[in-house]
């Protein structure tokens, strides 16, 4: 094969493999046939990358030679992969679990897969959440305000919010004041607070990325729920100075003070992170600051509670996948003790579940019954009536998550205070003239619509049944929900892999496929809140249901190319048999290379984490693949991002991760056998 220029499809469509290759020869599908080559050139699909060496194909049975062709030439001639996700990107937006916008693009891909012959295409409910929240209209502006009040638009500020969080009735203009960090810079700031939007300083240290930004916004929210509470109680008002702090260590209050030690957990670097403890008390109520580097500094927790009988010291404190509820046990001077998994289940990418914590008391004639002024400070900030308040990301992006708690929300109960994340470069256009000693006025407008549940949240599934082996399964699959932040339409995360499923299922149809296993589509909602859609799915099968699903492969990665999958050795085979097909078709003249697909060792098991749909099969012991995405996309630019959007799209790369869907599950689901499976026991969280 010339490998200085493209491998041209056209030239070897109709040929058939060379005859020292078994799945050239044989058809492994019901009512297949076996062709007669025609000429001896090089085979269509007998080569496999394995750990990136160019071998055979193993001699393994597969799908009808005639019908890969007949994908192949699809997939490269005639993809449309481009066509589904500018629809439904540019139709329907950004696309939040339970929102007006997935479901509508749901019901449309429900009629699309209808339209291109699928078997049985549906909305499958998974569950309910108590409140839609649908992202209309938002902007976030610095503006210049004339002495006949018109206002001029000076910057354009990049800006998001949690999702499930109150919007403003309109425009909300305002001056910008710095939040007050201490008792002195309060009283200074007391007469401009009224009708202004604070300017909150970015924490020192904090990790790049959501995982600090928005676990910071998200602790901020519950402490201004928090202090709401204590404003409605009446035990705080304008006038009020805090009471001075108290002596050292007391046998009332034994656990005040500041503490620190180790988080230890396998998925930390190096197996642990420093971590360091405050413990206040501030009125009747304790109060709890975290200090972790690995989840951004400074993490309020909530719901702190001291019980003398137990010696525990119980709290809530917000990670990037949920709340994690925190006990330890006071012994003298140390706390330990293992948090509650959020939500119940493990979670590979939090350092807070499942970890072991081990921390020493710091100097005890200081950790007496310390006063809280930070907590007193957002008190005294609320109670004069601010129009909102103003935080900063990292850089020059901003991030979008959802507010703790969101599924048990109550509108009538939820916080009316707004936060408005702006980004870094903004944050800095403002605080240096506030530096300077301008007046600056911003003006927030945030349409956002809530709407009292339940609500039915889905997936879609759709399916080409097999044939004489119907009743088990192979999946395809990617999450069809995304962020919503302002600007984002949801293209990389994860709009790019719901297209290429979707293509892959229209290719199979277009070319009349008919495995032997039922080839099942699935588009999961829910994975960014915490695989809900996947967890609910998988949850709902019996176990003989389970042993007969093959593989669940899914598309999560991005805009790259499906350039790889990792698994166990006695998989391999199959594996890099099954996607031989597509090796040294796809060329692409900016990267200058072949698309290929490396099948890559992992060891002798099915890894049970993972942090997209993949994992809640794996937690089961189903094989489930995240396949490697390659290529020159930057993945964090557009993750979670005002630029997740359809510019960021690679149709080259899509075009190949379809067809190689397409090919990699119908040969699967035409093999000898289901895929095999290592031999030792599976581990089963996640259920």
């Amino acid at each position: 094969m010339d490998r200085s220029r493209p491998f041209d499809l056209r030239f070897t469509l109709g040929l058939a493999a060379s005859a020292g290759t078994i799945a050239g020869l044989l058809g492994g599908c019901a009512g297949s046939q076996a062709r007669t080559p025609t000429r001896t050139l090089p085979t269509l699909g007998n080569m496999a990358v394995v750990d990136e060496v160019e071998v055979e194909a193993p001699a393994i049975p597969m799908g009808d030679p005639a019908t890969v062709r007949r994908i192949l030439d699809e997939g490269l001639h005639r993809n449309q992969v481009m066509e589904h996700l500018t629809h439904f990107c540019t139709t329907f937006g950004p696309r939040l679990t339970g929102s007006s916008n997935l479901e509508n693009a749901q019901r449309w891909a429900v009629g699309r897969l209808g339209d291109w012959g699928m078997s049985n295409p549906r909305l499958w409910e998974w569950g309910t959440i108590p409140v839609r929240f649908d992202r209309v209209a938002s902007s976030a502006n610095v503006v210049t305000v004339a002495a006949n009040g018109s206002a001029a638009v000076d910057r354009e500020m990049a800006h998001s919010t949690l999702a499930w969080t109150i919007g403003t009735d309109g425009p909300v203009r305002g001056r910008v004041v710095k939040m007050p960090q201490t008792l002195a810079e309060l009283e200074a700031a007391r007469a401009n607070i009224a009708g202004s939007w604070m300017l909150i300083a970015p924490p020192s240290g904090a990790r790049q990325g959501i995982r600090g930004v928005g676990g910071n916004m998200n602790t901020r929210y519950g402490a201004r729920r928090e202090a709401r509470q204590v404003l409605a109680r009446g035990e705080s008002s304008p006038t009020q100075v805090p009471p001075p702090q108290g002596p050292g260590v007391s046998d009332q209050f034994p656990v005040t003070g500041r503490w620190v030690g180790t988080v230890q957990h396998p998925d930390l670097p190096d197996g642990s992170t420093p971590v360091a403890v405050s413990v206040a008390r501030f009125r009747r109520t304790y109060v709890v600051t975290v200090e972790m580097t690995e989840m951004g500094a400074d993490a309020r927790g909530r719901d702190a509670e001291f019980n003398e009988d137990t010696s525990t010291l119980s709290f809530t404190w917000t990670t990037p996948v949920g709340d994690t509820r925190t006990t330890l046990t006071l012994d003298g001077d140390a706390l330990a003790g293992t948090p509650e998994q959020n939500g119940g289940q493990a979670t590979t990418d939090d350092p807070a579940a499942g970890a072991g914590w081990t921390l020493s008391r710091v100097d005890p004639s200081q950790s007496g019954e310390l006063i809280d002024n930070e907590a007193y400070i957002l008190e005294q900030v609320l109670a004069a009536g601010p129009a909102g308040f103003m935080s900063s990301s990292n850089d020059e992006r901003v991030w979008t998550t959802s507010a703790g708690g969101w599924r048990d929300l109550d509108l009538d109960a939820m916080p009316r205070d707004i936060e408005v994340g702006i980004s870094m470069p903004d944050y800095d256009y403002i605080n240096s003239r506030l530096a300077d000693g301008q007046e600056v006025n911003v003006e927030v407008n945030l349409d956002h619509r809530l709407v009292e549940g339940p609500i039915p949240v889905y997936n879609v599934i759709a399916e080409i049944p097999g044939t004489d082996l119907a009743d088990e399964v192979v999946i395809i699959s990617a999450h069809f929900d995304s962020w919503n932040g302002p600007g984002s339409m949801g293209t990389t995360d994860n709009g790019t892999g719901s297209a290429v499923m979707l293509e892959a299922a229209r290719i199979l149809r277009a070319v009349d496929a008919r495995p032997r296993r039922t080839i099942r589509l699935v588009l999961w909602s829910g994975e960014e809140q915490g695989l809900l859609g996947s967890r609910a799915y998988v949850a709902s099968l019996s176990e003989a249901e389970r042993a007969k699903i093959s593989v669940c492969f899914v598309d999560d990665g991005g805009t790259n190319y499906q350039g790889g999958l990792p698994a166990p050795d006695v998989m391999v085979p199959y594996l890099s048999a099954a996607t031989a097909p597509i090796n040294n078709l796809f060329y692409s003249e900016t990267d200058g290379k072949y698309l290929n697909v490396n099948v890559h060792s992992s060891g002798n098991r099915i890894p049970p984490g993972g942090s997209s749909d993949h994992a809640s099969f794996n937690a089961v012991g189903i094989p489930g693949f995240f396949w490697d995405e390659i290529g020159r996309a930057n993945y964090g630019y557009g993750w979670h991002t005002q630029h997740d959007r359809l510019d960021l799209a690679i149709p080259e790369y899509l075009m190949q991760s379809s067809t190689n869907t397409a090919v990699t599950a119908y040969n699967l689901a035409c093999a000898p056998t289901l895929l095999p499976r290592p031999e030792q026991e599976q581990a089963s969280a996640g259920e």
